[in-house]
């Protein structure tokens, strides 16, 4: 008897052991049915299957787990997802100029500690987190984050380390942190990108402030930018957002691998989005970017999306897109894959109708 009663205590504490520790394949697909008007040199209509507008298409391996004591670990693992073509990975365009890789959304490991999170490796700069979080859907079509071209809010890098503090009652938010390490030997700040943010509430008033910088390969500063954002959602589930970014080219001489910018920028993101019914919402949303100091460097963006929830990991939507590009942009209305891109100074209009599913 006593020995059954001890065999399944210890069947008992294995069995919590490994449910401590989980992996879990994740992923969302994206596809929709597109056509865009504007492209090429001929001022032609593109119509065909785009993937990832409404978010990218991915998948990914995550695991985690619980130390005890409020410690934990935590791995992730996440590539890009052509489904339309079925190609994997893609361009790594951060600091280290590696070229194509496989993982090139996420390849981090990391602690959860009771003073925050630490991860290191490659990921999202909080800036391109906060940018996507205060557009009104953070989409690849016609939406605020695929205006990266004048600052800097499209980045990844790889070689960092990542810091999110637990949540802070004086501020009802967090403080994040980021640093590339440049990895230039006798360098210490050499092709290296670092970047502060800070989210509040106030009143309701949902915010964020950051800051962010780049040295050159020789230690002297490339550029810096700021940020700030606000969101307020209204009793009848009305959600408002705006943000705006500057940026300040400070050297074209040392210009930071992969990540440089070789003028003055800003950009800013105004949008509406509420419910029309238990499922179904609707949004405007108007965006803009440029070089500060050259009208013909302007992109200007119109979007309006309808967004349906079939369920909780099923979603249809429908974008309509309208672009002004400045005399020398040839910017695209869409940013994944679908090579819709005008020549200088061609204005596009667009529409989407696709289906999102996440697992």
């Amino acid at each position: 008897m006593k020995k059954s009663i001890l065999a399944v205590a210890v069947i008992t504490a294995f069995t919590s052991s490994v449910q401590a520790a989980s992996v879990k394949v994740y992923g969302r697909l994206d596809a929709g049915l597109t056509s865009i008007s504007g492209t090429g040199a001929n001022d032609e209509t593109l119509s065909g299957l785009a993937y990832g507008p409404l978010s990218s298409s991915r998948w990914g391996i995550k695991g985690k787990e619980d130390l005890g004591g409020g410690y934990g670990a935590f791995f992730a693992l996440e590539s890009e997802v052509h489904n339309d073509t079925g190609y994997a990975g893609g361009n790594n365009k951060t600091g280290s100029g590696i070229g194509s890789v496989y993982w090139k959304r996420k390849s981090i490991i990391g602690m959860k500690t009771p003073a925050g999170k630490i991860s290191l490796g490659l990921n999202k700069t909080w800036d391109k987190i906060l940018a996507s979080k205060y557009d009104m859907v953070g989409s690849n079509f016609a939406g605020f984050k695929t205006m990266g071209d004048y600052i800097a809010i499209g980045d990844r890098i790889d070689n960092a380390i990542f810091y999110e503090s637990p949540k802070i009652d004086a501020l009802d938010g967090k403080i994040y942190f980021d640093h590339q390490f440049g990895e230039v030997a006798g360098e210490s700040s050499g092709n290296t990108r670092t970047g502060v943010a800070a989210t509040f509430n106030m009143a309701g008033i949902n915010g964020f402030l950051a800051y962010s910088e780049a040295k050159g390969s020789t230690g002297s500063s490339d550029w810096d930018q700021y940020g700030i954002g606000l969101s307020y959602k209204t009793d009848n589930k009305i959600i408002v957002k705006a943000q705006y970014w500057d940026l300040s080219a400070e050297s074209n001489a040392d210009s930071t691998s992969g990540l440089g910018y070789s003028a003055d920028g800003e950009g800013y993101s105004l949008s509406v989005m509420g419910p029309i019914s238990k499922h179904t919402k609707i949004g405007l949303g108007f965006h803009s970017s440029e070089q500060s100091d050259n009208e013909a460097e302007k992109i200007e963006m119109t979007q309006l999306a309808m967004l349906h929830s079939f369920s909780k990991k099923v979603t249809g939507y429908v974008m309509l897109g309208n672009l002004d590009n400045g005399a020398s942009a040839n910017h695209e209305l869409h940013k994944k894959g679908f090579s819709s891109q005008p020549a200088n100074g061609g204005d596009q209009d667009g529409f989407t109708v696709g289906l999102r599913i996440k697992f």
